[in-house]
């Protein structure tokens, strides 16, 4: 009976340095953030669509640009920060046009006039992505149960950001924070 004992003991010892050892690893156990350039409501078909200046920050971190080539790309992507959560976030932007009247072929026009835009055209929204990463963190806990042991779980934050037809940025109250490795995490 005692060396089943000692062999359980040794085994929860084990499981306990291995652990910790691997919660340093880099990328074990982080958090990862995506952020959803969006609007909250449906807006009129007259109301503009933004552009926004790609930047060190989110260079080849949004969708549509992961290459990091496009110097503009449309509000309405995602934005993934991982490895590497930046303590400040600028995202410049700017009024384009109505919907309906953007062609299939954008990008060129879209550039175009991106770079005719005075300085003084562009609005600048900033957010701190590790307060809000703490903040959510704080008031939540991840959802779901995670496929790995919770010490090494990679989790998800998800944010939006929600423009209105003025221009208006606020960040919506619906954070979401689960396991990635739980495909049920965020449906």
């Amino acid at each position: 009976m005692n060396s089943l004992k000692r062999l359980g003991l040794v085994c929860i010892g084990c499981m306990m340095l291995f652990g910790c050892m691997t919660s340093g690893f880099h990328g074990i156990g982080d958090t990862k953030l995506t952020i959803q350039l969006s609007r909250e409501k449906m807006q009129a078909r007259e109301d503009p669509v933004f552009i926004v200046k790609r930047s060190s920050i989110t260079n080849a971190r949004c969708s549509k640009d992961y290459d990091g080539i496009d110097p503009y790309i449309f509000w309405g992507g995602q934005c993934y920060f991982e490895n590497g959560i930046p303590d400040r976030v600028d995202i410049q932007y700017a009024k384009w046009k109505p919907y309906y009247q953007i062609s299939d072929d954008y990008k060129p026009h879209m550039m175009a006039y991106g770079n005719a835009l005075p300085a003084s055209a562009w609005q600048t929204y900033t957010f701190y992505p590790k307060e809000i990463m703490a903040e959510v963190k704080h008031q939540q806990k991840p959802s779901h149960t995670p496929f790995a042991p919770k010490v090494i779980a990679k989790k998800s934050i998800f944010i939006y950001l929600d423009i209105e037809a003025n221009g208006q940025v606020t960040i919506r109250d619906e954070a979401q924070y689960g396991y990635v490795n739980n495909i049920e995490s965020f449906r």
